[in-house]
């Protein structure tokens, strides 16, 4: 059970539209690590679509453990079949990788029933008003 962030001056790289299927802008065709500790500031680890997609997870502090279900959910398969794959992604990233300490407080929980059970009593105070004074002569 081990979860992890990216160390400083390293930085994940992946704008994928789920809806299109595919990577936007064009001019990031494939999710990278960038690497701001070497000369040229521009140098990157590439990742194929599997690694990225797995190294997502990584970086926002997901417990690695939990990693090969979500991969097991995604593309099928047992988790135990993903585990190797997760493995191999994680030993390719440990110059990039903080490892985090462990959770030692647990957080308090919430169940579902509990939320939305509050009226709201009016106490926003919204304002639709519009600038008195016209800026538009400034264009001109």
């Amino acid at each position: 059970m081990a979860r992890y962030k990216m160390k400083d001056k390293f930085l994940f790289v992946d704008a994928y539209d789920f809806n299109d299927n595919k990577r936007k802008p064009d001019a990031i065709p494939f999710a990278h690590i960038l690497d701001q500790t070497k000369e040229p500031a521009n140098t990157y680890l590439k990742l194929n679509d599997t690694a990225g997609f797995i190294t997502r997870f990584i970086v926002f502090g997901v417990d690695t453990d939990l990693i090969p279900q979500i991969l097991s959910s995604e593309f099928g398969g047992a988790a135990a079949e993903h585990q190797a794959e997760v493995d191999t992604v994680v030993a390719m990233l440990q110059d990039y990788l903080q490892k985090l300490p462990p959770v030692t407080q647990k957080k308090s929980y919430a169940g579902p029933e509990s939320l939305g059970v509050d009226k709201l009593t009016g106490g926003y105070d919204l304002d639709f008003r519009v600038n008195w004074f016209p800026t538009g002569w400034i264009k001109g």
